[in-house]
């Protein structure tokens, strides 16, 4: 008897351990766009401090995961994405020992951070491209160099191929400026300050990894790896016929730039990262797993390639945009199909993810109408997988397109979903004491902010505070899932794990429709509980809802409105 309760015992933590380990697959992560969410000392723009005074607020809502958008020093060219110092904190956002403190209060409340890792570039004012400027080793070759094609009939140097800048698509200009000083051009996949570093040079590698150590072991838990596809390009720089790839692209042709997007390199030099992580693991004896996030773009197979090529790990999971790209009101089939685009290609034992915008992706909140933005909510915390919302998405925060001399964005117009968060309806919805914001408010912060929707029963916030709740239960965890049609426009989807079930049923049309659920799923009972119902759907929680159609028994859904459906038992 001892034996069996010694072994039951053990059991239970070596499964509870393994759990922990993989706690991403299931994590509900929130990204802070650190100069938008909380400023600590009045001179309007978001910081450390400020975070730190909010956590609280990321519990009651039940994220378990928060990332953080750039805050190393910065030149200032790229929203913090252009760095000059890869070990340190910018002033603006607050000092070591505040970014320490941070991870402290997170850790006392089981938070995950999640930092940026930038190493497709620095900026143009970092030492080590000031060296490698001057030939000074070991950085000579740290970023990319080339010798011009030739000189124009004005003795001009003309740029090695015709690759134009990601931020000046359109205008072709080119991703190749010259340095005087050093007779050569340099190569920028983003904007002119933002050198690319040269990603297959060893010792360049070594010192990434260095900076990696570094954050890890101030108890950051992951990263997420910005700018993955523009890692590695042609070693031959070829040109890509810039005009036949406008073609490729116009014909739905995603695969981007065939010598400068997701060269297969790129996955060979995530992997040797991908085992660095899991070494420092090892030798940490970390019983959370650390974790690498790929900022990926392509078509699906591209994408499924940096799950792992062959038996090669590569990162352990690209971020899905699948959702941020929704243009269009679906039906019930076209929604399936939509959305098994991604779940059925995701390799066997690997976790999906979605997420409905971030910084670069904008806000989708604008694209629909009000109500349909719940159905977006349900979708992104019950699918499988992780949950990743971007600040303000729990309260369908909208994004705003203001007057031009307000914005401060040097290359792409993105400050308009970069808005302060709105936290109360006070100056400057609680955000800041300054005068103004670094960027407007929305004029609609006094009605959608986080006080005022906290006290209203049937509320964006409160309702994804439900969804949250019931991410945290086993079924929604590990459980199994299946879509159902239940009509043109009245979508199902169960979440199953042993024999615990939840239903979530979307109406996606424009009008209140009858749902029978019986119709498609006969093994229901002819009576279930409202787990979680968005604040337009005339549900509440705990009310009857009937799976059946027959005579006074039946149930309507409004438009664009959901609802999440279980047992009592579940619900206890």
């Amino acid at each position: 008897m001892k034996f069996v309760l010694i072994t039951i015992i053990s059991l239970l933590i070596s499964s509870s351990w393994a759990v922990d380990r993989t706690w991403w697959k299931y994590a509900t992560m929130y990204e802070v766009f650190l100069k938008s969410f909380k400023d600590s000392n009045g001179d309007g723009i978001g910081d450390l401090k400020g975070i730190n005074s909010k956590l609280d607020y990321f519990v009651d809502i039940g994220v378990d995961t928060v990332w953080v958008t750039p805050f190393y020093p910065s030149a200032g060219a790229d929203g913090g994405y252009d760095i000059t110092d890869f070990y340190g904190i910018d002033p603006t956002y607050g000092t070591m020992a505040d970014f320490e403190q941070l991870l402290r209060e997170m850790k006392r409340r089981g938070l995950n951070f999640i930092m940026d890792l930038v190493i497709n570039h620095s900026s143009d004012e970092h030492d080590w491209f000031q060296k490698s400027i001057n030939k000074i080793d070991k950085y000579t070759d740290y970023y990319i160099w080339a010798d011009p094609k030739g000189y124009d009939e004005n003795k001009n140097p003309i740029p090695p191929n015709d690759w134009p800048s990601i931020f000046n698509f359109y205008k072709k200009s080119s991703s190749w400026t010259w340095n005087e000083k050093r007779r050569q051009f340099y190569f920028h996949q983003f904007g002119v300050k933002q050198p690319d570093f040269n990603l297959r040079n060893d010792e360049l590698k070594k010192d990434l990894k260095a900076i990696m150590k570094f954050w890890l072991d101030k108890g950051v838990t992951s990263f997420r790896v910005d700018a993955t596809p523009f890692f590695m390009e042609d070693p031959l720089l070829r040109d890509d016929d810039f005009e036949e790839q406008l073609t490729q692209i116009a014909a739905g042709n995603k695969n981007g730039f065939s010598h400068r997007l997701n060269h297969p390199d790129t996955y060979t030099f995530l992997n040797e990262f991908y085992l660095f992580l899991r070494q420092y693991d090892r030798i940490n004896k970390k019983e959370r797993q650390s974790v690498m996030m790929a900022e990926a773009y392509g078509d699906i197979k591209i994408l499924m390639n940096y799950f792992g090529v062959g038996k090669m790990p590569v990162v352990h999971f690209p971020f899905n945009f699948q959702l941020t790209r929704l243009r269009q009101y679906f039906d019930a089939q076209q929604m399936t199909d939509y959305l098994n685009i991604w779940l059925k290609n995701i390799p066997e034992g690997a976790a999906s993810n979605w997420a409905l915008g971030n910084h670069d992706q904008g806000r989708i909140f604008n694209r629909f109408s009000k109500e349909y933005n719940y159905i977006l909510l349900t979708l992104v915390s019950m699918l499988p997988g992780t949950s990743i919302i971007y600040y303000g998405e729990e309260m369908t925060q909208e994004f705003l397109d203001f007057t031009p001399e307000r914005k401060k964005d040097l290359w792409v117009e993105r400050d308009q979903f970069r808005l302060p968060m709105q936290w109360d309806d006070s100056l400057n919805a609680g955000f800041t004491s300054a005068e103004k914001p670094w960027v407007p408010l929305h004029p609609g912060y006094w009605h959608t902010n986080v006080e005022a929707q906290k006290v209203q029963q049937n509320s964006s916030l409160n309702y994804y505070k439900d969804l949250t709740s019931i991410r945290k239960t086993e079924v929604s965890k590990f459980g199994d899932m299946e879509f159902y049609t239940i009509s043109k426009w009245v979508l199902a989807f169960t979440r199953t794990y042993h024999q615990s079930t939840y239903v979530i049923v979307l109406n996606l049309g424009m009008e209140s429709s009858l749902v029978d659920l019986h119709s498609s799923m006969s093994n229901l009972p002819t009576t279930l509980l409202v787990a979680a119902a968005s604040p337009n759907s005339g549900y509440k929680k705990r009310q009857k809802f009937s799976t059946v159609s027959s005579g006074d028994n039946f149930s309507v859904l409004r438009p664009h409105s959901s609802v999440v459906l279980s047992t009592e038992e579940e619900l206890r």
